[in-house]
């Protein structure tokens, strides 16, 4: 049975013993970059059970990340012959003992590490080995799918060609999906756009509305147009609600869209809310903005992890998006692969906990670290007649807050002055 018609309590479970064995035998052995983190935290090659444990590994950001290659899993012979299962390790020793090194090359550690494709994230470069490049391709024929695109659509996208996860995702997809397919440049005109007939039309949000304003009336000049794979950008409610109204109900519009770093899109299904996600690929996970601690509530900044993927590896990186996950099944669809909701703003949802509380006068948060472990303090004023225990449990249940320090509104306002009218003070070192 596919992963998106499992029970959730499956997919969690399978995820944790995938997870495992990616850590164990692939991250920790070939990466430069997380196997000096995992040793400096104290997770070692197999300090990561299950799903549960995942918050053992630190947030990453690009920033963090001083050399893109450090992140790049690179086997060699003395990595191999340390941390490797031994089954290869016997292959290697054989091999070396015989003079044929490079038959495991060839057939063992190229073609599942080597990166041979890449594209630009925020311009950070993205490696894919040719199993990456595969299970890329697979993942863009399941978008298709999701969006209703049939195996004798004419797909026609104006996406920008180049090294981007959108293009290349929907270049393989359609190849994998057996679609035919044709790609042109944003610059296309209308007469050559309805020269193909598509029925499918996929491109950024901005490139979309231009065509399409450009080709009023619809049913006259795409007459044979039926979906609308939004891509490349992050669709907003109000340039959705322009599309629609430009296709005037003739086509339907679907979204796909990912942060840097993220190897595949999410990808909404016909009809549907949310992104689906892909769980035998990814762990998505809601942590606290600040103090970067899971959260079990329905907003928090979004944290990646690659699964089974290969070339470049993140884990836990932040991608500076908010929103909740929701594990039911799609009304649309029925599948059960967790589904993201972004909100609308990047806003840290606990200061919209705190902003929208009518008992929450004003406050400053302030995140420090204190003997290598991060605190986080929030100065909190109430209503004057207000009973602070009782509000300062309800708000508890909704935040990770180390401490809450009440003080009056005076006092309060004079912090917030103090440090510049910043609500947020980070004075982690």
């Amino acid at each position: 049975m596919a992963w998106d018609r499992r029970k959730p309590s499956w997919i969690k479970s399978a995820q944790g013993k995938a997870l495992r064995r990616y850590l164990s035998q692939d991250v920790y052995p070939y990466s430069p970059y997380y196997q000096v983190r995992f040793e400096e935290t104290g997770v070692g090659q197999r300090g990561i059970k299950s799903r549960a444990d995942l918050d053992k590994v630190p947030l990453t950001t690009f920033d963090e990340i001083a050399n893109p290659a450090s992140v790049v899993l690179r086997p060699d012979e003395q990595s191999i012959q340390q941390y490797a299962r031994i089954g290869l390790v016997a292959r290697v020793f054989w091999a070396k003992l015989w003079r044929r090194e490079w038959v495991v090359n060839q057939r063992l550690i190229d073609p599942v590490y080597k990166p041979l494709h890449w594209h630009v994230d925020d311009g950070f470069p993205i490696g894919s080995s040719a199993e990456d490049v595969e299970r890329l391709a697979e993942l863009g024929r399941r978008w298709l799918e999701l969006a209703g695109v049939a195996r004798y659509d004419v797909v026609v996208s104006v996406l920008p060609p180049g090294p981007n996860l959108a293009y290349w995702e929907l270049v393989l997809g359609a190849r994998q999906a057996g679609v035919s397919a044709l790609h042109l440049n944003p610059s296309t005109t209308v007469e050559q756009l309805a020269a193909a007939r598509p029925n499918v039309l996929a491109g950024r949000p901005g490139d979309l509305v231009r065509i399409l304003e450009a080709a009023r009336p619809i049913a006259r000049n795409l007459d044979g147009l039926r979906t609308l794979l939004v891509a490349g950008a992050r669709l907003d409610d109000g340039t959705r609600r322009h599309l629609m109204n430009l296709v005037d109900g003739q086509a339907a519009v679907v979204a796909a869209w990912a942060p840097p770093g993220v190897r595949a899109l999410w990808c909404q299904c016909r009809d549907g809310e949310g992104l689906h996600t892909a769980p035998d690929a990814e762990i998505v996970e809601l942590v606290d903005p600040l103090s970067g601690v899971p959260v079990a509530g329905d907003d928090g900044e979004v944290a990646w992890t690659a699964l089974d993927w290969k070339g470049t590896v993140f884990l836990r990186l932040r991608t500076g998006v908010y929103g909740s996950i929701d594990d039911s099944p799609c009304p649309a669809c029925g599948r059960t692969t967790p589904r993201l909701l972004p909100t609308a703003t990047t806003e840290p949802g606990f200061a919209r906990v705190l902003d929208s509380h009518p008992k929450v006068q004003a406050w400053q948060a302030e995140l420090r670290t204190v003997e290598g472990q991060e605190e986080l303090i929030v100065y909190i004023s109430i209503e004057p007649n207000g009973r602070p225990g009782r509000l300062l449990r309800e708000l508890d249940r909704h935040l990770t807050v180390t401490q809450f320090v009440v003080m009056d509104r005076r006092r309060l306002d004079a912090r917030v002055s103090k440090h510049g009218e910043s609500r947020v003070l980070d004075l982690r070192p």
